[in-house]
């Protein structure tokens, strides 16, 4: 899941590494992945296929589900668009570490990788949208496996990770939502924090993560959230 690669940039952070983290997967580009009518691939790494996940031409802009996507222009000033985060399979129940869990039955998915510097923040949204009845079951699937969120420990080449989470005290969003606080913690040493947010928008789904090496501003996380959320809706 897309939350992973959170993990990848974060993990590399430390006083020696700053200059390994372009090669992390964390250097700020310009592309995004639409993977609108892709079949889900959990165990592997996020693929552009042409035609589906192919990242339009600089200066073309998005179209289908990407186009309402979060992007650098609905953030402050200094973020970009990440186009080499990788995908490691978070092999797990919770719908927020691993979207398979919700997002099979639909049919339209687009993701985002954003970052507004070597340390952070970090966003990753995942979107997807369906029919009504479609997204009212991936609604549903994504609510009753968060149960299963509380923690999680992930093991990767670049040490191992656990995940945190606990209900957080942010507005609503959509139709529906869920925030959470989240905590990362490394185990090369380096702890991370931030926010979660599953929304259901219409008939689209979305979850967003915003996570640094310090808190994030909690009002800059809710600003985000409520403008993913309201573009997402379909």
């Amino acid at each position: 899941m897309r939350a992973l690669s959170i993990h990848t940039c974060i993990a590399t952070v430390s006083s020696a590494a700053l200059v390994a983290l372009g090669a992390g997967g964390c250097s700020s580009s310009n592309a995004s992945t639409d993977t609108a009518g892709a079949q889900p691939a959990p165990s592997s790494s996020a693929t552009a296929s042409p035609g589906l996940g192919s990242a339009p031409p600089s200066g073309a802009s998005p179209s289908g589900l990407a186009a309402k996507l979060l992007t650098p222009a609905d953030l402050p000033a200094g973020w970009g668009i990440d186009a080499t985060a990788t995908n490691p399979p978070m092999q797990s129940g919770c719908g927020l570490w691993n979207p398979a869990v919700w997002n099979g039955s639909l049919a339209g998915r687009a993701e985002a990788d954003l970052s507004a510097g070597l340390t952070g923040p970090f966003l990753v949204e995942e979107l997807a949208a369906g029919t009504s009845a479609q997204v009212a079951s991936a609604w549903q699937k994504l609510v009753g496996s968060l149960s299963q969120c509380t923690t999680y420990t992930h093991g990767g080449g670049s040490g191992s990770s656990t995940f945190t989470t606990a209900r957080a005290s942010l507005p609503a969003y959509g139709d529906g939502s869920y925030s959470f606080t989240l905590n990362i913690k490394v185990s090369t040493g380096v702890d991370a924090s931030g926010y979660i947010v599953a929304a259901r928008s219409g008939n689209s789904v979305v979850v967003v993560y915003i996570v640094a090496l310090a808190q994030p501003a909690k009002n800059m996380a809710d600003a985000a959230f409520g403008k993913a959320v309201a573009k997402a809706r379909s």
